[in-house]
Order: C-alpha cells, then sequence, then structure tokens
C-alpha cells in the first residue's frame, strides 16, 4: 500500500511539473506563486491524510476530496499530449539554430499553446460535475428477452428485475433513491435479485435506508447475495468478534428488509409441479477472497432444474461457470460499476476503462447456451458520480423457445 502511494505521488508530481511548464508562459509571477501554493497545499494535505488516518470508502470527505484530486488529475493528462507537440517543436526548433543559424523562440505560439492548454484542461470539470450532481441519479432500466429451450413451461414470461451494489454509505438524495425504488416496482417483479455490494464497509450504512429499501415489492420473492464489500474487509476492526459482529448484523438487516440472502445455498421457486433454482455464491473473484463455492451451491440440485446463479463478480462466470460441464443457465453480475465511467452510444459505442481489467463488464453477455449479464451498478464508489455510465435497473423476462 505504502509502495503504491509513493508511486502514485511521483507521477502525480511529474504531471504537475509538466502542466506547470505548459501554462506557465501565461502567468504572471504572483500568479504562478498562487498556482503553485494551491497545488501544493492540496497535494501536501492529501499525502498527510493518506499516511496518517484510515482511508475508507464510507468517508464522504474522502470520497470528494479524492474526486477533486482525480478531476485536477485527468483535467491535465489530457492536455499533455499538446504539451508534448510544443516540446517537441522547441527541439527540432533547437537542433535547426545548432544545425543553421540561431532562431528567436515564438513566445506568441507559446503563448497560444499555454491557452489552448487551459481550456482543454477545463473541459473534464462541466462534465465531472454533471456527473456528481445529476449523473449519479440517472436511472434507467435496461430490458432484456432471453430464450432458453429448458425453461419450464409456467415460468414463460417470468419476470426478474436484478439490481446490484446499493453501496449504501455513499447514498445521499433520499429523495432520488426513492424515485428508483418506485421504478424498480413498476417494473411489477416476480423476483427482485440484489448481486451483492449493499455497503461499502459496515452494516451501519444501511440503518437510514431501511425504511426506503423496505418498500421494495416483488411478486415472489426478494433474493440477495454478497458482494466483496459486505464483508468488511477494507475495514480495520479492533477485533476479530466486532467484524463477526458487524457481518450478523449485516445478514440481520438485509433480511429486515425483506431479502433472503444466499450464502453458498440455493432456494427453489415452485409453480404447481414445475420449479426453477435461484443458486446464490459468496463472492468470488480473480483479485480478491474466492469465498463462493458453486459446488456447495447446487447440492441436491438436479442437472435437469433450470438454474439462475447470483454471483457478485463476472469474473466467477468467466473463470468458472462458462466453461462448467452443469448447465447453468443465466448468471447475474455486478461489481464493476462500468467503473461509473465512459460512453455507451447503444448499437454503436461501448466502452470504458474497466474493460482493461474485466473482459464481462457490462450488459448481456452469452457463450453457447449459457448467458452473463453484468449490472452497471445502483450506486457510486469513490468517485460519487457518474459520466456516461448510468445506475442500471435491469429487467430480464424468460422466454420458453419452442
Amino acid at each position: 500500500m505504502i509502495i503504491s502511494l509513493i508511486v502514485f505521488f511521483l507521477i502525480l508530481i511529474f504531471i504537475e511539473f509538466y502542466f506547470y511548464q505548459g501554462i506557465k508562459t501565461i502567468l504572471n509571477k504572483r500568479t504562478r506563486l498562487i498556482y503553485i501554493f494551491s497545488f501544493a497545499s492540496l497535494y501536501v494535505f492529501f499525502i498527510i491524510y493518506s499516511f496518517t488516518f484510515e482511508i475508507s470508502s464510507s468517508s464522504k470527505f474522502f470520497s470528494y476530496y479524492l474526486t477533486l484530486i482525480f478531476l485536477f488529475l485527468i483535467s491535465k493528462i489530457i492536455t499533455l499530449p499538446i504539451i508534448l507537440i510544443e516540446d517537441l517543436i522547441r527541439f527540432f526548433n533547437f537542433l535547426m539554430s545548432k544545425i543553421k543559424m540561431d532562431r528567436k523562440i515564438n513566445l506568441k505560439r507559446r503563448a497560444v499553446i499555454s491557452k489552448l492548454t487551459l481550456i482543454l484542461a477545463s473541459i473534464p470539470l462541466p462534465i465531472a460535475l454533471d456527473g456528481v450532481l445529476f449523473g449519479r441519479y440517472r436511472y434507467r432500466i435496461i430490458n432484456h428477452e432471453i430464450y432458453f429451450k429448458n425453461l419450464p413451461e409456467k415460468f414463460d414470461g417470468y419476470k426478474l428485475t436484478q439490481v446490484s451494489d446499493f453501496h449504501c454509505g455513499s447514498l445521499e438524495n433520499k429523495d432520488m433513491v426513492e424515485k428508483a425504488i418506485r421504478m424498480i416496482n413498476g417494473e411489477k417483479p416476480d423476483l427482485i435479485l440484489f448481486t451483492g455490494d449493499f455497503v461499502n464497509n459496515k452494516y451501519n450504512e444501511i440503518e437510514p435506508w431501511v425504511e426506503s429499501f423496505s418498500k421494495l415489492k416483488a411478486k415472489d420473492e426478494m433474493i440477495s447475495v454478497l458482494g466483496n464489500h459486505d464483508y468488511g474487509d477494507y475495514q480495520r476492526w479492533s477485533s476479530k468478534k466486532e467484524k463477526e459482529e458487524n457481518f450478523k448484523n449485516l445478514l440481520e438487516i438485509q433480511k429486515k428488509i425483506g431479502f433472503k440472502v444466499l450464502l453458498n445455498e440455493h432456494k427453489y421457486i415452485v409453480k404447481d409441479d414445475q420449479k426453477i433454482a435461484i443458486i446464490g455464491v459468496e463472492n468470488w473473484g480473480a483479485r480478491f477472497n474466492q469465498l463462493g463455492d458453486i459446488e456447495k451451491s447446487i447440492k441436491n440440485v438436479s442437472d435437469k432444474d433450470f438454474k439462475i446463479v447470483m454471483s457478485h463478480d463476472p469474473t466467477h462466470w468467466e473463470k468458472i461457470l462458462k466453461d462448467h460441464p452443469k448447465q447453468f443457465d443465466l448468471t447475474l453480475s455486478g461489481h464493476t460499476h462500468g467503473m461509473q465511467f465512459g460512453i455507451e452510444v447503444p448499437g454503436y459505442i461501448k466502452w470504458s476503462p474497466v474493460q482493461w481489467a474485466y473482459k464481462y463488464w457490462a450488459g448481456l453477455y452469452n457463450h453457447g447456451e449459457k448467458y452473463l449479464n453484468v449490472n452497471r451498478g445502483f450506486g457510486v464508489l469513490a468517485f460519487p458520480g457518474r459520466v456516461g455510465i448510468w445506475p442500471e435497473i435491469t429487467t430480464i423476462t424468460l422466454k420458453r423457445s419452442v
């Protein structure tokens, strides 16, 4: 952790220095001093905070402060190509002056480049502001109809609504959250399936939202599984017992809201003489504890049964479920948030930096007759906003193929 922070700060210093070289031409001496003092103070405080206090994803102060740091960082990164081109031109002129004759420094061109740099650096500011104030609440409903050969006849048209990653410690606007809850209920789902990360760290993050989430309604059942943040692994605890109590309380408060939490187990949904299996595994991820046990979860489940797997991290589907000898008809995941940043134009563009870490990061995928849906998440984490990747409510209608 310390080494990572040191590397991060060194990169930060380099970017700041290089950006400053690109704009100092149009700054007078007083403005330069103010600029240097302001950003030095910003980063020194961040360094002190990082090494002195516990960094918690539940801390709204840290979340917004980190956002400010990264916003300035991104603003400067996008200007680096222009500054680099200017430096290459200056280097070329320097070489030419050595070969032929002295060339005058083109101060006018430098001033134009500096102004262009500042204009480019300002572009992310209104975009990020929109993401924090409005983007995080642009809840949208995405509908899928999926056809299955082995779907029991009485479940033809059965409606699942998937939500994921509430991250209650980061929720703020009660009116907007309750609007999203009304949207979920408006789908009139047979099942509501929540695929993990109810909290950032602690169970008590849910307490202010119990009344709101208790308004969720499904015709048959509300079922949830756990995500990597639900275990309290990112929190310093005074004792092992305190952590265990937090976990116990997390399960109890979800039960109070109305969710049945599946911990490497399954539950049948029965209609007359037909049934489907809802299989809930604990978190399994390549970069996290691999607590999910699919074999334990499907004990006593028949190979012929139609199976829906709830597994927080889509890596589990990629590494285990996709090529598993048993037929897992539909897997539901979340976790990636689509990085809360990207560009999506349905049918044309689907891009986010998170795709460099996760092959399956948002939307519906299939491998033969096995399907995976990765929900983009309901809440936010770290960056308190969303840019281009909006919060998602997924409704999947199961259809029986003829």
